[in-house]
């Protein structure tokens, strides 16, 4: 009895370690999907030149997140993260990117006061311009 057990717990820590692995072998994170295409990049440069100068880190997407997809209202869009380095709580940083014509929009979130049930205030700067399923898609993000 304590053998099948033995065996069904390495299989199960088996399966998990190469379900992991695999899942792991796919990760592209969004400095390195902007970089398959110039376009890609021209387009995120732009995005956030207007907060550029007051939050540098968004130059290099600060501390990544996988890239992730989303369809919203039959549109397919990537999903690009970041947060400043050191201060994820702060400062975050959400992006849509359609990757057929590599349009964008997305949100900055400054977050003040930190407090047991999270910001006292906070300051989204919307970049592009975002519909509202699109704002809605990016606040819920920020928010999570």
């Amino acid at each position: 009895m304590r053998r099948i057990m033995f065996a069904g717990v390495v299989l199960v820590v088996s399966l998990a370690t190469a379900t992991a692995f695999a899942a792991g072998s796919d990760t592209v994170y969004p400095t390195q999907w902007l970089k398959t295409k110039p376009a890609r990049m021209a387009q995120y440069e732009k995005l956030v030149a207007p907060i550029r100068a007051k939050h540098g880190w968004v130059a290099s997407m600060g501390t990544e997140t996988p890239v992730s997809h989303i369809t919203l209202e039959g549109q397919r869009y990537a999903v690009l993260t970041g947060c400043k380095p050191h201060d994820c709580s702060g400062q975050s940083l959400v992006s849509l990117m359609t990757p057929s014509s590599n349009t964008a929009v997305g949100a900055l979130v400054v977050n003040q006061g930190q407090q047991a049930m999270g910001p006292k205030s906070s300051k989204i700067t919307w970049l592009g311009q975002p519909d509202r399923p699109q704002r809605r898609f990016i606040a819920a993000y920020l928010f999570r």
